[in-house]
């Protein structure tokens, strides 16, 4: 077990990049652009995304491009903190490289399902393939889903898609793949945090791991509930449920067993999930993300260990690539500035 107290080198060096971040203002500044070239532009010039964007045509760009770049510049900066004190050489700091896996293990279940050609190819994250221990770019040849699961066979992603029987046209359950992919990805992570940190770090890790697949679950439900009718007992059954001792199963099932989505919504509002939203927001789904934006941000602002600050950090990253992309969605289609701004998720 590392004593991650002593990566405080990592601790400042992600405090540093943090406070580089988009703020509220900077955010104002990019809506107040034109067009997408303009935006594109805003971000080559800022301190934060000036070295992601420098060999950029402004005038090329489009939201697909911008998200990836961003997504890349993310991506290699968990690398070299992780490098940094050489945190990488315990299993736990993996968590971005697996999650990386487990979308790019779904988007070719999807491209099976769909039957699109070169769908997977053209979304593959190029900068994962050399970190992944997983063939990504064989995984592209497979034509339906036992070929998919050949090419996956000396991978953990084996034993758990294996129990998915395929259908009788080639593909597979998609919803079922994720739940699993899923449900095995976080009891990994939560048992790597146990094994590699001090009891504290654990527990810290545990609690904000934990928060994080309640979020996804209550966001989930929701929409079965609102869009598809679904029951309370097929809810529950497309969740998340891993018994990590915060008793937030128990407390789910209570919110899943709700009448209608209206019912849902004023359950979260009543909850811890929406502590710290600072939006009017009536969609479940911002006001879950606002406050989880904010319980990171505590997080990472109180934090003086290494695995607990990264990984706060990486997500708070992912929630600003998000805003920065809405942004150019927004400027695409000359949607109001002000509407658009009351839909980012930010701290003030």
């Amino acid at each position: 077990m590392l004593d991650s107290w002593s990566a405080n080198g990592t601790v400042a060096k992600i405090k540093y990049i943090h406070g580089r971040m988009f703020t509220k203002e900077n955010y104002h500044e990019m809506l107040m652009r034109r067009t997408v070239p303009e935006a594109a532009d805003y971000l080559a010039h800022s301190a934060r995304y000036k070295d992601a964007f420098r060999d950029v045509d402004p005038n090329t760009v489009h939201r697909g491009f911008v998200e990836a770049l961003l997504q890349r510049e993310n991506f290699n900066t968990y690398m070299r903190l992780c490098r940094f004190q050489e945190l990488d050489k315990l299993p736990f700091y993996d968590f971005l490289i697996k999650s990386k896996e487990i979308e790019c293990i779904l988007s070719m279940i999807n491209n099976i399902n769909s039957g699109l050609d070169n769908s997977y190819l053209n979304d593959l994250p190029g900068y994962v393939i050399k970190h992944s221990k997983v063939s990504l770019l064989e995984m592209s040849r497979a034509e339906n889903y036992e070929q998919l699961l050949k090419i996956l066979r000396n991978t953990p992603y084996y034993k758990i898609l294996v129990k998915i029987p395929p259908l009788e046209d080639g593909s597979a359950d998609y919803t079922e793949c994720e739940l699993r992919l899923r449900t095995a990805y976080y009891t990994e992570l939560l048992n790597t945090a146990k094994h590699d940190f001090s009891e504290m770090q654990s527990k810290q890790l545990s609690e904000m791991i934990s928060r994080e697949i309640d979020c996804l679950n209550i966001i989930n439900a929701y929409r079965m509930k609102a869009f598809f009718g679904y029951s309370s007992e097929e809810i529950k059954k497309r969740q998340i449920r891993i018994k990590t001792g915060t008793g937030s199963v128990k407390r789910l099932d209570k919110y899943y067993e709700l009448e209608s989505p209206e019912d849902m919504l004023e359950w979260v509002k009543r909850s811890k999930y929406s502590k710290g939203c600072k939006q009017t927001s009536e969609y479940i789904e911002s006001i879950v993300r606002s406050s989880q934006f904010a319980y990171l941000s505590h997080i990472l602002a109180q934090s003086t260990a290494a695995p607990v600050s990264l990984y706060a950090f990486m997500k708070l990253c992912s929630t600003e690539a998000l805003n920065i992309v809405h942004i150019i969605e927004a400027i695409r289609y000359n949607a109001d500035p002000s509407a658009v701004e009351k839909d980012l998720i930010i701290t003030a």
